[in-house]
């Protein structure tokens, strides 16, 4: 499903699209895409990391294409969208395996991810990570 700028989608479209650019994002992450990945990330991006890392679109794209983070697994647990006009918030709980600067870690998430409609599509705005205590 393609949609264009400017093109009106019902919620429903616009939470199948989101979660089929999602689903995306996490492939070139974890196939190390990062050309691929670039487009769907927002010049203006906040990336808030569980450690409380804060990153812009540039530092997070650097520490990816360097290895710094090394991506294992990216597994949503759940999550809820809401399309706020040519916003989209969800809420989720994620499982994500990475190697930070060489050391594994499995961080069990809870997330806000925030997509923005622009004119180049949509984009990931903004993520904001907070790890779930263990029980």
């Amino acid at each position: 499903m393609h949609f264009y700028p400017g093109e009106k989608m019902s919620d429903k479209d616009t939470i199948a699209h989101i979660e089929a650019l999602d689903a995306k994002r996490a492939e070139c992450i974890l196939a190390r895409d990062f050309a691929g990945l670039e487009p769907m990330i927002a010049e203006d991006l906040r990336y808030v990391h569980s450690s409380a890392v804060l990153e812009n679109k540039q530092q997070y794209l650097a520490k990816l294409t360097s290895g710094h983070y090394t991506y294992r697994a990216l597994t949503t647990l759940q999550r809820e969208m809401r399309v706020i006009g040519d916003v989209v918030l969800v809420n989720g709980d994620a499982r994500i395996e990475v190697e930070v600067s060489g050391t594994a870690k499995v961080v069990m998430s809870r997330y806000l991810q925030v997509w923005v409609k622009r004119s180049a599509g949509w984009q990931m705005a903004s993520w904001q990570s907070t790890p779930i205590p263990q029980a």
